[in-house]
């Protein structure tokens, strides 16, 4: 009798232990505090600051819902999202990347992608050029001996019109 009292208790305790939440694989939820939660927030009273930085008596009726809502034992996932369903999704520091708002989050990178393809585009170009024209064996033009009673600008004319022409 007492070796099943001993493997039931064992086997209340394991499966105690391994249950979602508690014993070593346990999540501790730490307590939402008031500044994570309204720095979570852009201010629909004050556009472009969140509502920790707003200034407005808008901005402070918003931040008092916030302190009740946390005191109420709400998350900060639930009062965002409170804030979401009221205002919008503009109450969202950062858009969700998702839907047409994943544009937002891949547009940069994309710029980024075809800035460096047009610069490696451009060199390829320039080097293929400086090959060819060294395949060809065209000689590089010498600069031209100034004419007689001819200006400097006039030679520095006539020797950039040759390299434009190479």
């Amino acid at each position: 009798m007492r070796n099943l009292l001993r493997v039931t208790v064992f086997a209340a305790l394991l499966g105690a232990s391994l249950a979602p939440g508690y014993g070593w694989g346990a999540v501790i939820d730490p307590k939402t505090t008031f500044e994570e939660v309204a720095s979570a927030v852009m201010s629909p009273a004050c556009p472009g600051k969140l509502l920790i930085n707003c200034p407005s008596g808008e901005g402070a009726q918003l931040r008092e819902l916030v302190r009740r809502k946390i005191a109420a034992g709400e998350t900060k996932e639930q009062i965002v999202q409170y804030f979401v369903e009221v205002y919008g999704i503009e109450a969202l520091p950062n858009p969700p990347p998702e839907g047409f708002y994943l544009t937002a989050w891949l547009l940069p990178f994309a710029g980024i992608v075809a800035g460096v393809g047009g610069f490696l585009v451009m060199v390829w170009s320039w080097s293929a050029k400086a090959r060819r024209a060294d395949a060809e064996g065209r000689p590089k033009a010498a600069p031209a001996a100034p004419a007689a009673g001819g200006s400097p600008m006039d030679v520095r004319l006539q020797r950039e019109l040759e390299d434009y022409d190479s």
